[in-house]
């Protein structure tokens, strides 16, 4: 039986909703077909940039899963079988699991839902197949993509709480890792991402909180009295206006359903080139900022789904604040960067000449580009003793023992 296509919509700066298109399914293949009208509105609110590249007339289709750009857009790992099990769809059935989620709060400006709309439409012949996949709690519907458990609440003068339906949270709530050996891991983020703040990095609002208090969370707020992180959204307005998001797995088009793809698919300078070219050049500085930052905070990481474009004004891309910063390599051992810089991912590889491509390959310039890798570590370095303040002694002594190591930080 075949599910009832949804309707993707896009919400413009001034509060109105524009469809954009249907997401269509006929005998396990499902695929995307933009309106015709979409294309011809006046300041047209961008949905992706693949959608940009191809135009009108491409619809990507897939077997079983749904389009790539969409399946990002899904939770992964333990938080996609809570989802699937409370919404009671199997895992690998995108189409409803996006249907479940997707009318209330998903990231972005966009939402999708049910339409019944005719049409005579016939499936493409060609689906990608390598992207075939390996009601609902009220809490659970505000999941975000993600491995870890992490929910969209919203925080006002009264308080925390669980968006009610229709609404938008304005935070995102991560909670801790249950996991032997994954202790203090929202700790361990909430320093790495103060730090970050603290050298100059453009970061969201964090904040510990307790998961009891936040209004409406139930079971999942049973976190043994420890603390949970809490992040402000950068796709969300004050006022509740919403701004269009886009990770750079999707637009780099990759495949969800290969695990590793995020962290293969492509390098660190390809990172910088695509946001010079989308964002302007000054954002090359920006990444080389935040890849330093990772390399000396231990933070392994930084995959394709942890970089991402905004669109203020739904039509102009630019880089994102930085999130999603934990030292990795206090809980995996011999982690390394994710993404190959200068042809390799051990982060005892990166010296200040390591950034030399970066500044090659987006016209930023090679020796620009050494000297603002040179500038990052000085920054970092001195604010460094602050981590004292917020993480364990024993955590701390770790991760200054290997800072101090690093090539990266002793050739500065």
């Amino acid at each position: 039986m075949n599910e009832a296509p949804l309707l993707v919509q896009l919400q413009r700066i001034d509060g109105n909703w524009v469809d954009v298109g249907v997401l269509r399914t006929r005998y396990d293949t499902n695929w995307f077909e933009t309106f015709e009208g979409y294309w011809s509105l006046a300041r047209r609110p961008v949905l992706g940039q693949v959608f940009e590249d191809h135009r009108q007339d491409w619809k990507p289709s897939t077997k079983v899963a749904i389009p790539r750009w969409f399946s990002h857009l899904l939770p992964e790992g333990s938080l996609r079988n809570a989802v699937a099990n409370a919404a009671g769809i199997n895992r690998v059935r995108e189409l409803p699991l996006l249907s479940a989620l997707g009318a209330e709060d998903l990231p972005g400006a966009l939402r999708v839902f049910p339409w019944d709309g005719e049409s005579d439409s016939e499936p493409p012949t060609d689906p990608d197949d390598d992207d075939s996949a390996q009601f609902l709690d009220p809490v659970l519907k505000f999941s975000l993509a993600g491995l870890q458990m992490k929910f969209s609440i919203h925080s006002s003068d009264r308080g925390l709480t669980v968006p009610v339906s229709g609404a938008a949270g304005n935070m995102i709530l991560k909670l801790p890792d249950r996991r032997a050996g994954f202790e203090g891991v929202p700790e361990a983020e909430f320093a790495a991402m103060t730090l970050a703040s603290r050298a100059g990095l453009r970061v969201p609002r964090v904040a510990m909180v307790d998961a009891r208090t936040v209004d409406g969370l139930g079971k999942w707020a049973e976190s043994g009295g420890r603390q949970s992180f809490a992040i402000e959204r950068f796709d969300r307005r004050a006022d509740g206006q919403r701004i269009h998001v886009e990770e750079f797995a999707q637009i780099f088009d990759i495949a969800t359903a290969r695990e590793q793809a995020k962290y293969r698919y492509t390098n660190f300078e390809a990172v910088a080139n695509v946001s010079a070219r989308l964002t302007g050049i000054d954002s090359v500085g920006e990444v080389i900022d935040r890849i330093v930052f990772n390399v000396l905070i231990g933070n392994g990481d930084a995959h394709l789904k942890n970089w991402a474009v905004e669109y203020p004004d739904g039509i102009n891309p630019e880089l994102s604040p930085l999130y999603d910063v934990v030292p990795t390599v206090l809980y995996v051992d011999e982690d390394d960067l994710g993404l190959n810089l200068n042809g390799s991912k051990r982060f005892v590889d990166v010296l200040p000449d390591s950034f030399g491509r970066i500044g090659k390959v987006t016209e930023f310039g090679e020796s620009q580009a050494i000297a603002r890798a040179t500038e990052a570590v000085h920054r970092v370095r001195e604010v460094w003793p602050e981590l004292k303040e917020m993480l364990p002694s024993d955590q701390f002594e770790r991760l200054t023992q290997r800072m101090g190591e690093l090539p990266l930080s002793a050739s500065v």
